[in-house]
């Protein structure tokens, strides 16, 4: 079978499995994280033919693997693994409490790998109609997973990230409406006419009016799913209703999923416009993104909410880095992209265990000297934070560099020096709110967690997180090295 459509069917059968009624508990929970460790292998298997010096495709080439798409696909299905395994204990947690019936522990099992289905199918979609699909799965799949814990909150956020990522959406259909409308006369006939490959080759004859407004329209609408500002509203709600493990999938598999498109957008535009016009955009939006993220760090009050705004910063770093352009800033914002992925997993499952293990993410109920409380997930949450703050010798620390290089010796001074500045702002505010409430002192009346604190699957996965973190600010494979160049040669020359 073409290894494309096997690392999409089998997420897919595992979804299917997963949410069938019946069965026991182990079994299910045994076949849905083996679905997604066949499936990561699958997507290191389909990255490994691509630097073989194969392209990957099928269905006459409406589904293809590039560069870019390799990379992207890896990073997802390495995140949809480990948020799997953390679910996994997430519901035993829960159950343990009497908060998980067995209809939502089914509802669980098979949208997290539907989730990852459509993840997949955005970075392997060669076609612009696809790509919209499957990135309207990824929304309706989210929705549900928000709404999990079947709260009045909770719902409320389902409905206002519906309610934006369709209107999001919407966007982002007219403008892929648009950029077809745009090569009338020189895309031929059929479903192949929206393909990128095609659109690119076409790019030269695109009208430039049409291609213009397609473009606006696009990058509003997937950075609406990115969580850009000013379309980022839905996010602080959002990660704060949902389950940490989903939290993990939106702020890397949907960010990475809606970046990937933006950049998709962004070469056709480059083709055919130069680079400067939706340069332009993206630098913009990625730098407010900063500006917007800095303020609402600084007075944070939720710890789930702290770490959407954290990914609206890294969302705008990464919109930063392709719009400045140039070799380096492309390199840096892929690179970006890849320890972000690396990194965020650990925040939100050591994040997620202290909000469980003190039945509320509001710091005024979890309140100070949690270290002293929970003293491993505390002390993973701690390293998290050292790490997704850009510091020294971390990943973070060197694509942030690679990213300032590029516009310090680029034509946007003034911007670069803003966003170096608003990047120190948010290292401190993000220190601040993380060190009073692992460091701060401890409440003195007694009170004791509302759990122990064990070393479960949870625990477990966690700590795999924190070592993959650390472990990369030293060693990347040479097979991931060789992926992130491969998605830079693609963004850099459009091919």
């Amino acid at each position: 079978m073409n290894l494309i459509v096997s690392t999409l069917l089998v997420p897919f059968v595992t979804a299917a499995f997963g949410g069938l009624a019946g069965g026991p508990r182990r079994l299910k929970e045994f076949v849905v994280i083996g679905g997604l460790l066949v499936t990561f292998g699958l997507c290191v298997a389909t990255a490994a033919q691509f630097l073989g010096g194969v392209v990957p495709s099928a269905f006459d080439n409406t589904l293809r693997v590039d560069g870019l798409s390799a990379l992207v696909l890896v990073l997802s299905g390495f995140v949809g693994l480990l948020s799997t395994v953390y679910g996994v204990a997430y519901l035993r947690r829960n159950e343990a409490d009497g908060h998980i019936t067995e209809r939502m522990r089914r509802e669980f099992h098979s949208l997290v790998p539907l989730y990852v289905f459509a993840m997949l199918l955005v970075s392997v979609s060669n076609n612009l109609g696809i790509l919209w699909i499957a990135v309207e799965l990824t929304t309706l799949a989210s929705v549900f997973l928000v709404a999990f814990p079947n709260r009045d909150t909770s719902l409320e956020a389902a409905w206002k990230f519906l309610m934006l990522g369709g209107l999001g959406l919407a966007f982002a259909l007219l403008g892929t409406v648009l950029i077809f409308a745009s090569g009338q006369g020189h895309l031929g006939e059929g479903m192949s006419a929206l393909d990128w490959t095609r659109l690119m080759e076409a790019a030269p004859s695109l009208h430039p009016f049409t291609l213009r407004l397609g473009v606006v329209f696009a990058i509003i609408g997937y950075g609406t799913k990115a969580g850009l500002a000013p379309m980022h509203t839905w996010k602080p709600d959002a990660y704060r209703e949902a389950p940490s493990s989903t939290g993990v999938l939106m702020a890397v598999g949907m960010l990475n999923g809606a970046l990937y498109c933006l950049i998709r957008v962004h070469l056709i535009s480059k083709a055919s416009l130069g680079p400067d016009f939706s340069g332009s955009l993206l630098l913009t939006l990625g730098l407010l993104s900063v500006l917007v993220a800095m303020p609402f760090l600084l007075i944070q009050w939720n710890l789930k909410r702290l770490l959407a705004y954290s990914s609206i910063e890294h969302v705008g770093i990464m919109a930063v880095g392709i719009g400045l352009g140039g070799e380096a800033g492309v390199f840096g914002a892929l690179l970006h992209m890849t320890y972000h992925s690396i990194a965020k997993p650990l925040a939100f499952f050591s994040a997620g265990t202290i909000a469980q293990l003190h039945r509320s993410s509001n710091f005024d109920a979890i309140r100070g000297g949690t270290i002293g409380r929970t003293p491993m997930a505390s002390g993973l949450f701690l390293l998290a934070a050292v790490i997704m703050t850009g510091s020294p010798p971390f990943g973070l620390f060197f694509s942030e560099m690679t990213i300032l290089k590029a516009g310090f010796f680029g034509p946007h001074f003034v911007a670069t020096s803003i966003f170096l500045g608003a990047l120190v702002v948010l290292f401190c505010g993000f220190v601040y709110q993380v060190g009073r409430l692992t460091l701060g002192p401890q409440p003195d009346t007694g009170e004791q967690p509302v759990a122990p604190e064990t070393f479960d699957l949870g625990a477990g996965v966690t700590l795999i997180a924190a070592v993959l973190a650390v472990v990369s600010a030293v060693y990347l494979p040479e097979s991931l090295i060789a992926l992130i160049r491969a998605a830079a040669r693609v963004v850099w020359e459009g091919a």
